[in-house]
């Protein structure tokens, strides 16, 4: 039992690290450049809105 708790805290461990630069990643991104969070998250969606719309576009023809 002991190898199976190193092993989750292994995962745990690793995960917290990963979910740490992802943060400092995102702020040092955020800091580069002059938009907000949500102008960016704004802009994503409008991104995902206009490549559904290609794809069922595509789909049609």
């Amino acid at each position: 039992m002991q190898h199976i708790s190193s092993l989750t805290d292994f995962y745990s461990n690793a995960t917290q690290k990963t979910n740490s630069l992802a943060v400092q990643l995102e702020v040092l991104s955020m800091s580069l450049h002059p938009y907000s969070r949500e102008q960016k998250l704004h802009q994503i969606d409008s991104l995902r809105q206009s490549s559904t719309s290609k794809e069922s576009s595509n789909e049609v023809s």
